[in-house]
């Protein structure tokens, strides 16, 4: 996924607020935010670094075992309370929600370290070139748009990072 990182930090944030049964503070947008895009980190090492020598979803940022040891940390060791607890669980929720979103057109490790095998949920098939082509004219990418149609909406018809923009100047 290309887009949809962001707006779907953001939505994740959102969802949680309301099911906990308050509105999103711009911070707890922030740690939505903060969360969808974190396993991406990886690419300022593969690029600056490492030079693409493995793909990017082999780096810890895109492996589910960290993020079940740092979620399983964060949640049981550190007993969390308040805003500070919800923050946390809305971070870690969207880096779920960002491997499963790279899970679906991208190669995620879901097994490793017991099975050395990427899972994706549909292969695209390399057919254009330059080789992101493949991606945007992909079905796949109408989903990342969606997500992107849902946050834009969601911001414009209930703001939330509006509102405090304004507040702040």
């Amino acid at each position: 996924m290309f887009i949809a990182h962001l707006p779907a930090g953001y939505l994740t944030a959102r969802i949680v607020a309301r099911l906990n049964g308050g509105t999103a503070t711009p911070t707890l947008i922030v740690a939505g935010l903060a969360g969808g895009i974190f396993p991406d980190l990886d690419l300022l090492y593969a690029t600056l670094i490492d030079h693409w020598s493995v793909h990017h979803h082999r780096y810890w940022t895109h492996l589910p075992v960290v993020w079940l040891a740092v979620s399983a940390a964060a949640l049981m060791l550190f007993r969390l309370t308040g805003e500070t607890r919800q923050r946390t669980v809305i971070f870690l929720l969207a880096v779920w929600g960002h491997l499963l979103l790279d899970s679906v057109a991208g190669d995620i490790w879901w097994l490793w370290p017991w099975i050395d095998k990427p899972f994706s949920l549909v292969a695209i098939p390399a057919i254009h070139s330059p080789w992101w082509l493949n991606f945007l004219l992909h079905w796949t990418f109408a989903l990342e748009l969606a997500i992107v149609a849902s946050g834009v909406g969601l911001e414009l018809s209930r703001p939330v990072l509006w509102r405090w923009k304004w507040r702040m100047a």
